[in-house]
């Protein structure tokens, strides 16, 4: 089993290469994903959510964790930032090496991790494939699509190790600043050539 870790800053594109992935079949685990169940579902994580941000806003009016106020909060305070990523990521490590033994008779499993290279985890994969998309893009993106102010839409592209680092760190890059056709093209000879 080839194990392959995704990864891509803030708005580059790692989504659509991930449910291009999806369609073909190949089992994909998004740990962003596994971030969010843990925040709704967790009981332990939530009270220590709860506790790191003791008397700021970070809840819906349901109750409920507000993952976006969170995200307001420690995109502006790499402390509480760090803070946060060291009750989530051990569980997401974790519930990844779970879903490479459940796959284990799978060719090929790719676990989408924005922070991969962050948080230092390439050594969990056999290849790594990051994403890229020129920082213009990235920030149009951010402020059409997702509606973030352009000082919020910076305080998170600058919150990542920049892509100029990671393209030194990754075994293959896609590319991603034209069409969906391009884009698809790279991920196919990716794909052959993460065998060689």
């Amino acid at each position: 089993m080839l194990k392959v870790g995704l990864t891509g800053n803030i708005a580059s594109g790692k989504s659509i290469v991930q449910s291009y992935l999806e369609k073909k079949g190949i089992p994909v685990i998004d740990a962003d994903w596994i971030c969010h169940r843990l925040m709704d579902e967790n009981e332990e994580v939530i009270e220590k959510v709860k506790k790191l941000f003791e008397g700021r806003d970070i809840f819906l009016e349901d109750g409920r964790l507000g993952r976006h106020k969170i995200g307001l909060i420690v995109f502006a305070d790499p402390e509480k930032m760090e803070a946060l990523e060291d009750i989530l990521h051990p569980l997401v490590e974790e519930r990844i090496n779970q879903f490479f033994e459940e796959n284990e008779d799978e060719e090929i499993v790719v676990a989408s991790v924005p922070l991969l290279f962050e948080e230092n985890m390439q050594n969990m994969f056999d290849r790594t494939v990051l994403v890229c998309a020129d920082k213009k893009i990235r920030l149009q993106r951010l402020m059409t699509r997702r509606g973030y102010p352009l000082e919020h839409a910076l305080e998170r592209i600058n919150a990542q190790v920049s892509q100029e680092e990671k393209r030194n760190m990754a075994d293959f890059i896609i590319e991603n600043n034209n069409n969906l056709i391009e884009l698809e093209t790279q991920i196919e000879k990716t794909l052959e050539r993460l065998w060689l």
